[in-house]
């Protein structure tokens, strides 16, 4: 009798165990991806399209037609982070909003370099002979009035634009730690900032190929 109580025992720890590691091998897993999710929701998009709005305005003087509303993109992280300060704890909350840096050395390099430059390719832009790309880079598009020296000219401005634009981004991602991988959110924000900041007259590309006159 003794001995058939010890084996039920036994056999209920082992059972007992196996269970505890079934748990732990599906609960690790979903832990690391709740996790992932809260990064993801940290990136402070909203702040990231403020702070492309006031670096374009001081690298290109503002003068394009004011930034719309908050579109569809904005407003779903606004609500992304109201509901991670309504789940998280207060700590966790508040570190969702935060300042983003653009004053490290060297995006203030970048910045003037971009600033000195804007005035020599305004003209370009203005004539058409460059627009906006829909990844927000600039495009030599139309240079048929130029000579062979213009052209290289504006080649070589188009290509030490975008150039900057790139480090830019990256600069911003690393001065915030948003790690590699948010270049890219980066880059968006802001190839839609320079089209909503771009001049009237001046040529943007659409989501295709085609081009459209602001």
């Amino acid at each position: 009798m003794f001995r058939l109580h010890d084996r039920t025992s036994s056999a209920l720890v082992a059972r007992a165990r196996r269970a505890t590691l079934l748990v732990s091998s599906v609960a690790m897993p979903a832990m690391f991806a709740m996790a992932c999710v809260t990064v993801n929701i940290y990136f402070p998009a909203p702040e990231v399209r403020a702070a492309a709005e006031q670096i374009v305005d001081e690298t290109w003087g503002g003068a394009g037609a004011p930034a719309p509303a908050p579109g569809k993109q904005s407003g779903i992280a606004r609500r992304l982070l109201l509901v991670a300060a309504d789940v998280l704890s207060p700590p966790e909350a508040m570190a969702a909003d935060v300042d983003v840096n653009v004053s490290t050395a060297a995006i203030r390099a970048l910045k003037d370099a971009m600033r000195k430059r804007a005035a020599e390719l305004k003209p370009s832009l203005a004539s058409g002979a460059v627009g906006i790309g829909k990844d927000g880079l600039l495009v030599q598009r139309d240079a048929g009035g130029l000579d062979l020296a213009a052209k290289a000219k504006v080649r070589r401005l188009v290509d030490s634009e975008n150039k900057d634009r790139e480090s830019l981004y990256r600069e911003i991602a690393t001065a915030n730690n948003y790690g590699a991988d948010r270049v890219a959110d980066i880059r968006a924000i802001f190839a839609q900032t320079w089209k909503d900041k771009a001049e009237p007259g001046w040529w943007i590309q659409e989501s295709g190929s085609s081009w459209k006159q602001k």
